[in-house]
């Protein structure tokens, strides 16, 4: 590893009710991947903007390659050299590669525009990173992964020499992510710094050669992830020790809230499947699989094709989500920003916006009584914010899933019978949010809830779930009892070519329909 390529110093940044960072000293050196880490709200996200230039420090300096660093705007930061890679894509799919690496910059010969020297800078940067598309291929026609690396090519045609990752491999499956840390390892070779900030810690340790763990606007640690261990790391996150309670207690259904019997729909074929009052049941599956259709479509908001849903006993057929949460079968889904919150209203809005009619008298909303009841919820789940009147728009991602799930709470009284679908409950979330949200999820199974759960985190659903599904391509291929698989038992299932029968030597009573 190189010299010193950016330090900040006593860095501090206040919002309203916040103190977002609190004296923060934070150094990369040239040719080393630097990891960024902390829980929701710990202010990972602010050092990250302060450093890219979308907001400027209340107190405190930078320096970059030895000079004082202070960008207005991100623009600024980029023609210094400083550059981030966010987890969502800023890529246009109808152009191809070539066109969007020199978008907004295009290469001109006597006022026209120069494919061919587009082509050639493209190709060029292809090559020094061993990339597996052509400079000609449109956006669209590429995976999740790999314009996730034109993402990173754009950066780097900026000549950029720090480049932060913002939770880069969310999205990704696990050969993607082996690819892009081909490429990080390739560009650390480089000299190039890099700041690498994730959930997944497993990852974190793998790829960076220093880390840095911020808690409560304060850096806690920095130093070799070698000299801590994955446990005294956790710790340091969340201010405590992790206790027995942290982990997932047996759940055993008691009955059936919940089956399909060769059930299909866009996206997924002939599923049989059952989930019992007070289990929590897996669905595993790479990306396309069908997990999320299938847990749409349970929960009205798609239609299937053919096939059987008994609720409680009952045959139904959700025509919309509003038939669904009359039944008391509530999906959290994935996008919670887009599908789970309105973000431009409060804490208190989201909570009681299910429940509004539960607030009224002969016609006018009792203020007092949302008030209470959303002051509750946030008690009750721990939700980090000033007051109930916060924005949700600023919340952590952890908090805002809080919300998501408070706002059902609310809805649904009580819990017993009731069905949670819940699809990527701890995406972009860190340790202790999923913790929290596991022990959440363990209580409404515990109060009778049946729950069924897809997550692309397999450490989770080995954690939490009583039995585990495994879809392939649409269909049901697998399932295992709880203490039945390994991580390498799911991926093998999830990723096997060759079509398998459903293994009912591996299931209970509950699943013996599957």
């Amino acid at each position: 590893m190189g010299l010193t390529l950016f330090e900040a110093r006593g860095v501090y940044k206040r919002f309203p009710g916040v103190l977002a960072l609190a004296g923060v000293d934070f150094r990369v050196r040239a040719g080393e991947v630097h990891g960024l880490i902390g829980m929701n709200g710990a202010g990972k996200s602010t050092l990250v903007k302060i450093i890219s230039g979308a907001y400027a420090p209340d107190k405190g300096e930078m320096t970059f390659e030895g000079r004082r660093y202070a960008p207005h705007t991100p623009a600024d930061a980029i023609r210094t050299g400083v550059a981030v890679v966010y987890q969502e894509r800023t890529l246009v799919p109808f152009l191809t590669v070539a066109q969007n690496l020199v978008l907004g910059r295009e290469h001109t010969r006597f006022g026209l525009l120069d494919e061919a020297a587009a082509t050639r800078q493209t190709q060029s940067l292809i090559e020094q990173l061993d990339l597996p598309f052509r400079p000609s291929i449109p956006v669209r026609r590429l995976g999740e992964g790999e314009r996730q690396l034109v993402d990173l090519m754009r950066v780097l045609s900026h000549r950029a020499r720090l480049i932060i990752l913002d939770e880069p491999t969310a999205a990704l499956t696990p050969e993607e992510t082996e690819r892009l840390f081909n490429v990080v390892q390739r560009l650390r070779d480089q000299g190039i710094g890099i700041i690498f900030t994730s959930h997944r810690l497993d990852e974190v340790l793998a790829i960076c050669d220093r880390l840095t763990i911020l808690r409560d606007g304060q850096v806690v640690y920095t130093g070799s992830p070698s000299a801590r261990s994955r446990r005294e790391i956790i710790d340091l996150m969340l201010g405590r020790e992790l206790t027995e309670r942290d982990v997932r207690q047996q759940h055993t259904a008691v009955a059936p809230a919940l089956s399909v019997q060769h059930f299909s729909g866009e996206g997924f074929y002939d599923v049989c499947l059952a989930v019992g009052k007070g289990e929590i049941v897996g669905l595993a599956g790479l990306v396309g699989s069908g997990c999320t259709a299938l847990l749409e479509t349970l929960a009205g908001a798609r239609r299937p094709r053919q096939g059987t849903m008994i609720l409680a006993g009952r045959s139904v057929l959700f025509r919309s989500p509003r038939a669904a949460i009359k039944q008391r079968v509530v999906l959290l889904p994935e996008k919670r920003s887009e599908k789970g919150l309105i973000e431009r209203l409060t804490i208190r809005d989201n909570l009681v916006l299910p429940s509004l009619q539960t607030f009224c008298s002969f016609g006018f909303v009792r203020r007092s009584r949302e008030q209470q009841a959303a002051t509750g919820m946030m008690r009750q789940l721990r939700i980090t914010a000033p007051h109930t009147e916060f924005s949700v728009r600023n919340l952590s991602g952890g908090n805002k899933q809080k919300v998501v799930f408070g706002k059902w709470l609310l809805a649904l009284h009580a819990t017993d019978g009731a069905v949670f679908l819940l699809d990527e409950p701890t995406e972009g979330v860190d340790v202790g949010a999923k913790v929290e949200m596991w022990t959440m999820i363990q209580d409404l199974a515990t109060r009778g809830a049946a729950i069924l759960i897809a997550s692309s985190d397999l450490d989770e659903l080995l954690q939490l779930c009583d039995r585990i599904y495994v879809l392939r391509r649409g269909r049901i291929v697998n399932q295992f009892q709880r203490g039945a698989a390994t991580q390498a038992d799911l991926l093998h299932a999830m990723a096997l070519e060759s079509d398998v029968e459903p293994q009912s030597t591996k299931t209970g009573a509950m699943g013996a329909e599957g």
